[in-house]
């Protein structure tokens, strides 16, 4: 099992996320400087590693309230693919788009809820909820790949 899960790099990736996150809040908190951050095409690492840095940065973003506000306008406002990434979509043109970008955002929050406890006013049974509702679609909240197409 353990080797099944280094096969699919997902610590490394969170590792990776976790870093940058923390490169991008250092800069701005210790150093003052602006960050722009961009990956290659701006959908899947940009919101990871920028909510994640908001959340490092501000403690509003680690209420119950300022979360949903992040979810909101990091993810679903950004217009990050859900539809595509999570294969919600009815027609799907390309396998390769599914990706659990989200999950795998939602998983470094867990890293630093299991890290800071006392930090979070939200706990991991908060996570798992959204996560089983990011895949159920019993709501509209994460299908489509835009706020136009939800």
């Amino acid at each position: 099992w353990l080797s099944a899960l280094e096969s699919t790099k997902w610590l490394q990736h969170l590792s990776v996320m976790l870093k940058a996150a923390v490169l991008v809040s250092s800069a701005i908190d210790r150093e003052g400087r602006p960050v722009l951050v961009h990956c290659s095409d701006g959908w899947d690492r940009t919101p990871q590693i920028v909510a994640l840095a908001k959340i490092l940065l501000d403690p509003y973003y680690r209420t119950m309230e300022g979360f949903q506000v992040l979810v909101e306008s990091d993810w679903l406002d950004f217009g990050h693919k859900f539809g595509d990434r999570c294969g919600h979509q009815e027609k799907v043109e390309d396998q390769n788009e599914q990706c659990p970008v989200f999950l795998q955002w939602l998983d470094a929050v867990h890293q630093l809820l299991k890290q800071f406890p006392c930090l979070f006013e939200f706990n991991e049974a908060f996570l798992v909820k959204l996560v089983q509702h990011t895949y159920s679609c019993l709501y509209g909240t994460f299908l489509g790949n835009s706020p136009c197409e939800r």
